[in-house]
């Protein structure tokens, strides 16, 4: 069992959207989650209201969210993102992390892989999971979510002001995404991740 896990993402919304139903499995088993969210989401409305939103969705895990409020669109030197997402490692000594693909087509989701590609050289277990700018996963490491399937789309509904304009967060968009990877996974829904370095088990009962 993962007792500490770490996911980072580049704007609110993109930990849920990525492996939302994973660490709600991961709170399911009493791990410690960490929330660390790069830029404040300000090109996708308003920072106050999404740093409310993150919150929510935070206290919908059970998890501690970090907030660099750093700007969207620009998140500034990768050395002093590194500097930075280091600091939270060695803070929350993650033994599971999760973040961003290197095929990602948002520059923010971009620059924050490499960052914690950085940041994390010294751990072992690192995945990757997709986002609505990076290419659908067709192998890798599974995630069974169709226990979690519902409070997924419930924990995406917390970031309320991206679902107005956004089809790809509404819970049919979800729920679909989740059941093409349980099929290919052999489970009625589930959450897809590439490994950047693994060493334990995980398989479709993470």
């Amino acid at each position: 069992m993962w007792e500490r896990v770490l996911a980072v993402g580049a704007h609110p919304d993109d930990i849920e959207f990525g492996c939302g139903g994973a660490l709600l499995r991961h709170a399911d088993q009493g791990a410690s989650i960490t929330l660390l969210v790069v830029t404040d989401g300000a090109l996708g409305g308003d920072a106050v209201e999404r740093a409310i939103e993150q919150a929510r969705a935070a206290e919908f895990l059970g998890a501690k969210a970090v907030m660099l409020e750093l700007p969207d669109g620009y998140p500034g030197p990768l050395h002093d993102l590194v500097t930075r997402i280091e600091a939270e490692v060695a803070n929350s000594a993650p033994d599971l992390v999760y973040t961003h693909l290197p095929e990602d087509t948002h520059q923010d989701h971009l620059h924050t892989h490499r960052a914690v590609r950085i940041a994390t050289r010294h751990l072992p277990n690192v995945l990757l999971f997709e986002s609505p700018r990076s290419p659908l996963l067709s192998s890798g490491i599974g995630a069974d979510i169709g226990s979690v399937i519902e409070g997924k789309t419930d924990l995406l509904a917390t970031h309320a002001s991206q679902l107005r304009d956004r089809s790809e967060l509404a819970a049919e968009s979800v729920r679909a995404r989740a059941l093409l990877h349980g099929t290919r996974l052999g489970c009625s829904h589930a959450e897809m991740f590439s490994p950047l370095r693994f060493t334990l088990p995980f398989g479709t009962a993470a």
